[in-house]
């Protein structure tokens, strides 16, 4: 496979129109709004299809329309974010629509990668906002629609280092040299500086390195070295130490570990950096995004156990929509369908654990080394992004997204409710996979905190499948009704009317609709419906 090259033309307004409810073709413009006219794209390159088809149009419910997304300013907060790794790289999108890109999904986190090696291109002398590293149009752009950014400070730089560019042309880090080198370790302190003083009005939030238990981010010894944790703790010391002194009030957070480690959670917490961060996070990559939810809790555990904080944050977790990816994933049997489902399983996961903040990675497709198969070494393109790379168009994911976010933000609180449950049959899930437990079913529950109205998210833990046949499901509910009942698919962005009986002083849904992707059973005042029905 040849090295690829990437076009990135604008965005679009452009999308499929079938499989919608009657009478509200409307909706499909509405719903794709602000998504802007590209001039042509290669007629290989995948485009805009829409929304995958959510299980709940198999119900007999009736649909009383589509919601209508929010923008990330129209939002006042949320957990959700998104990875913006290279958005200040050379890229045919603008760096200012890619923050559109962000915006129109919802997110209210940018988590973004700053490369040293093009800020500094000259010894002590930087430039934040090049043509080709436009780090302040994104932070004001970001600023401007209401998103957090988040600062990684990871990377290395050719003028005191002479480790090698990674594969999308960034200088690695030879993580030793920043400790144990004068001329490097003095650079390097200068930057961070530098960089915090000019950001600190507009930035609070930093993490410190990316996954330092891999030396592939290292570069010592190979990829398959294990980096020493006592010297991860030497550069969270350092780096923390610059950044609060300059900006008191900073968040900094540590880890960014590959997996959940708790050996190296454990190592970290007896070294010198132990003192010197808010919060912990993790990547908890894996096909089953639920697999991860017993280790992040052991993980809790451990920082309770060292008096910190159970806080963590998900600072990046991605998946692929199809198997030709770079990067981790490659060859699975992935479609956009499981790719949209595996996204909103993994952030309403996170939630259900407690992470203050999930990341999506990433915003777009990008040029990866192909980790598998015949090609295996070549550059081909990571298929994680939100986006498809060619016309950048939204991926069925992206609608996935922005239905969560509209629909799960700071309006709510989580709150532990009395659900019943009880499978009652018909999911394929049942028939092939054996799913007849309702601890199988996957619920995250909340109260609306200006009524406390309760919100109830459900969903089958199961493999994620192209085409589930949905089951049904009687969930109950005890304490406050929810006013005005409905439940939304979050995959396609539809909503239906639910009407519940009252037994024993508990509000029965009888016959809701129970898949392989979220549902969430709340209020209709939460929402902007646009009206339709079938």
């Amino acid at each position: 496979m040849p090295v690829v090259q990437m076009k990135y033309p604008r965005l679009i307004m452009k999308r499929a129109i079938s499989n919608v409810c009657p009478a509200i073709l409307i909706i499909v413009l509405i719903t794709t709004a602000g998504f802007l006219q590209p001039p042509a794209v290669a007629a290989d390159v995948k485009r805009d299809m829409g929304p995958a088809k959510g299980s709940a149009r198999q119900s007999d419910l009736k649909c009383l329309g589509q919601l209508h997304p929010r923008q990330s300013e129209e939002i006042s907060g949320s957990r959700w974010g998104v990875s913006c790794h290279w958005i200040v790289d050379p890229h045919d999108l603008t760096a200012k629509q890619q923050v559109e890109q962000l915006a129109r999904l919802g997110a209210k986190w940018g988590f973004l990668c700053p490369d040293w090696n093009r800020v500094e291109i000259e010894k002590g002398r930087y430039d934040f906002n090049s043509p080709a590293h436009p780090l302040d149009d994104v932070v004001d752009a970001m600023a401007k629609r209401k998103i957090a950014p988040i600062i990684q400070i990871y990377g290395g730089n050719q003028l005191y280092m002479p480790a090698k560019l990674d594969c999308n042309s960034r200088q690695m880090a030879d993580a030793a040299l920043l400790l144990d080198d004068p001329e490097a370790r003095q650079a390097w302190h200068r930057y961070i500086e530098t960089m915090v003083r000019r950001y600190k009005e507009r930035v609070r939030f930093w993490e410190i390195w990316n996954e330092p238990n891999s030396g592939a981010f290292w570069q010592r010894q190979g990829k398959n070295f294990e980096p020493p944790v006592r010297d991860y703790g030497r550069i969270v010391k350092e780096a923390a130490t610059i950044i609060r002194r300059i900006q008191p009030e900073a968040v900094i957070i540590a880890g960014s570990t590959a997996q959940i480690r708790l050996d190296y959670l454990e190592g970290f917490l007896s070294s010198e950096g132990a003192g010197y961060f808010d919060h912990w996070s993790v990547h908890p990559y894996g096909d089953l995004p639920e697999i991860k939810d017993a280790d992040i809790r052991s993980a809790q555990k451990v920082l309770v156990d060292h008096g910190r904080p159970s806080v963590m944050w998900q600072s990046e977790c991605g998946f692929p929509s199809s198997g030709d990816t770079g990067g981790w994933g490659w060859g699975g049997p992935w479609d956009e369908t499981k790719h949209a489902k595996w996204v909103l399983r993994r952030l309403l996961s996170d939630a259900a654990v407690g992470m203050e903040v999930s990341i999506y990675f990433v915003l777009n497709d990008y040029p990866s080394l192909l980790e598998a198969g015949p090609d295996k070494g070549i550059m081909g393109i990571n298929r994680k992004g939100l986006h498809y790379a060619g016309s950048w168009e939204p991926k069925p994911a992206a609608y996935a997204f922005r239905h969560l976010a509209s629909v799960i933000d700071d309006r709510l609180e989580p709150k532990p409710l009395d659900v019943g449950l009880e499978l009652l049959g018909g999911t394929n899930a049942t028939r092939i996979l054996g799913v007849t437990n309702p601890a199988q079913v996957r619920t995250y529950t909340l109260r609306e905190t200006a009524t406390g109205s309760p919100v109830v998210v459900y969903w089958l833990a199961v493999p994620m499948q192209t085409d589930f046949t949905a089951g049904k499901i009687r969930i109950n509910l005890a304490g406050k009704p929810i006013d005005q009942p409905v439940l939304v698919d979050l995959l396609d962005g539809r909503v239906y009317e639910v009407v519940p009986v009252e037994r024993a002083g508990r509000a029965v849904f009888a016959g809701l609709p129970v898949a392989d992707s979220p549902m969430v059973l709340c209020s209709r005042r939460l929402l902007e419906v646009i009206p339709g029905g079938r």
